[in-house]
């Protein structure tokens, strides 16, 4: 047994409000997939566009940029949900089963979140 979903619920803030008070930062814009060590807390999720944020601005674009860390400390990280809502196209997970799942949810900002390429 698996969870199929977890949403976060809107917020209410806009983007624009949810960029105005980040001086450095990235923006990532959808998933490529992840994983999530249950036993650990941990998890992994790659973007499948990223931008850097430089005093509230989208100033360019990030390759190949993943966001990973524990799931609690990045919950208790978050400073600002923004009032959008929107779900993905549903997919698969794999994991010698095929789950249906789904995602989606408000744009969230958190602070001090690991990010890393590769």
């Amino acid at each position: 047994v698996r969870m199929s979903n977890t949403c976060m619920g809107p917020g209410d803030m806009s983007l624009e409000e949810l960029f105005e008070d980040v001086k450095e930062g990235i923006y990532l814009k959808g998933t490529r997939g992840g994983e999530v060590d249950v036993a650990k807390g941990t998890f992994q999720f790659g973007a499948q566009e990223a931008f850097l944020i430089e005093n509230g601005e989208l100033t360019r674009p990030l390759r190949d940029v993943a966001l990973m860390g524990s799931i609690l400390e990045t919950l208790g990280n978050v400073d600002g949900i923004g009032k959008d809502f929107t779900l993905a196209s549903p997919g698969f997970c794999g994991k010698g089963q095929t789950v249906p799942v789904g995602d989606g949810g408000p744009h969230v900002r958190f602070h001090d979140a690991v990010v890393g390429g590769g």
